[in-house]
């Protein structure tokens, strides 16, 4: 992957191996082996998976990702306004299309800590984020977002947390309450935390969000298979 990422702007840590086999092994032992069988939505996220979703979120059914940009382009001014922040920290930034429409509100020098597990999509963001925004200086965290949250030192306040896409119903409520626990325990009281949550909906608005007639969440979800 031949990137231009200027150095003095960019900065790379791999925190976690997304693919390590040994990882891979235990979290299959931990979830598949007992009721209720599941896998960790991380292994979604491989540069295909990554992909995909991205389609996933363009589909006429998909309605999260459009509803969610909404709000973001009628409220960004007044969000950037109210933080004034400093420091941008993402959980499951991905290809940070949204985000983009709060950095666009930014006019001072930041820091943004993009987090995810797809090494493949922070690195293409990022490239394109550098080259759109001069402000901007980004450190990429591969890693899961627990070890990432707690990874990260000296964050010039305030800091804008944000999690998007109502990624927080892939949890567990207590892996969910430990989430947000440790984002808390990295907050100072000049810090904000934006969150992206779907509220109640019919069967039905589900069911053709999350089965598009393209096949492509189908795909999506069966790649995790490989």
């Amino acid at each position: 992957m031949d990137l231009q990422l200027p150095s003095k702007r960019f900065c790379l840590q791999e925190l976690s191996a997304q693919n390590s086999l040994h990882g891979l092994i235990q979290d299959v032992q931990n979830s598949l082996l007992k009721p209720p069988r599941s896998l960790p939505p991380k292994y979604f996220y491989d540069e295909k998976g990554s992909v995909l979703f991205d389609e996933i979120c363009k589909t006429k059914d998909y309605y999260p990702t459009r509803t969610e940009r909404l709000l973001l382009e009628t409220s960004a001014r007044e969000i950037i306004n109210l933080v004034n922040p400093k420091t941008l920290v993402e959980l499951g930034a991905g290809t940070s299309a949204k985000t983009e429409i709060l950095i666009s509100s930014i006019n001072h020098e930041f820091t943004y800590f993009a987090i995810d597990v797809c090494k493949e999509i922070l690195l293409l963001s990022a490239e394109r984020m550098l080259g759109k925004f001069e402000n901007i200086v980004i450190n990429s965290l591969v890693a899961e977002y627990i070890p990432a949250v707690k990874s990260l030192k000296r964050l010039h306040s305030p800091t804008l947390f944000i999690f998007l896409g109502s990624s927080i119903g892939n949890f567990s409520e207590v892996d969910a309450i430990a989430l947000l626990r440790n984002i808390a325990q990295k907050m100072s009281k000049d810090d904000y935390f934006l969150i992206g949550l779907d509220r109640v909906k019919d069967t039905d608005i589900l069911e053709k969000a999350y089965d598009d007639e393209q096949g492509i969440t189908a795909e999506f979800n069966l790649n995790v298979l490989n």
